[in-house]
């Protein structure tokens, strides 16, 4: 099967588990999915077969942690450095994907904005003019901070796993809030501030809008074609 059929498999077994047997393995099955080096198509399988095991013990009587231990983080621990990594081609492969939907949608949005407020409200320009030095600096920073955002929330979600005492949703929702916050004000402040210099180019506004949905559709092609 692959990695994305053992997903279904997984998400229609899980729940015939206890709420208490659930809450369990739903914290391993995220802390160990985060690790994003490893082989999704082994990871996947590993995961299954955890299911499978706790799925017969329930029905023997046996909790979660009578499977597993008492310690699921060090369990999850072990069974990481027991799965493979990923290899280098599909590393590539989702970087690239996940540029290319960021670049799509960022570009994309200024275009069908740019373009919207000037036919409609006759404010901005129909022409856009791009400095090419200033342009890849900004590309640069933005690819930066992208990774820096993304790596930030995938460690405020593996630091929510195995807690004795969930914090409120409202809580988990303004951490994220900020974080995101934080990304997007860091974006906006250095598209603004950013000196222009280099070659100018100027180009109608919704060849921008254009350009975002060929990107976005790129990504769509390798996240297809990969199946990630």
């Amino acid at each position: 099967m692959e990695a994305t059929e053992i997903i279904e498999l997984n998400n229609e077994k899980r729940a015939r588990l206890t709420e208490h047997n659930l809450k369990y393995y739903e914290d391993m099955l995220l802390y160990i999915r985060l690790n994003g080096n490893k082989s999704e198509q082994q990871t996947e399988e590993v995961l299954l077969e955890m299911l499978e095991h706790l799925l017969q013990a329930q029905e023997e009587g046996k909790t979660a942690e009578e499977v597993f231990g008492d310690d699921p983080k060090a369990y999850c621990k072990e069974v990481i450095q027991e799965i493979p990594k990923e290899d280098r081609k599909s590393q590539i492969s989702l970087i690239v994907m996940v540029v290319l939907q960021f670049l799509g949608m960022f570009v994309g949005v200024a275009g069908l904005l740019g373009t919207a407020l000037y036919y409609f409200f006759d404010l901005g320009s129909n022409v856009t003019t791009i400095s090419v030095g200033s342009g890849i600096a900004i590309l640069l920073i933005d690819l930066t901070l992208l990774g820096g955002f993304i790596i930030a929330v995938l460690k405020w979600l593996k630091s929510s796993t195995f807690s004795e005492k969930q914090p409120k949703k409202w809580v988990e929702f303004f951490q994220l809030w900020i974080i995101s916050t934080v990304f997007i004000g860091l974006i906006v402040a250095i598209q603004t501030f950013m000196p222009a210099f280099g070659q100018e180019i100027s180009i109608p506004t919704y060849y921008l809008a254009i350009l975002g949905a060929i990107l976005y559709f790129i990504s769509y092609l390798i996240k297809k074609k990969k199946k990630i």
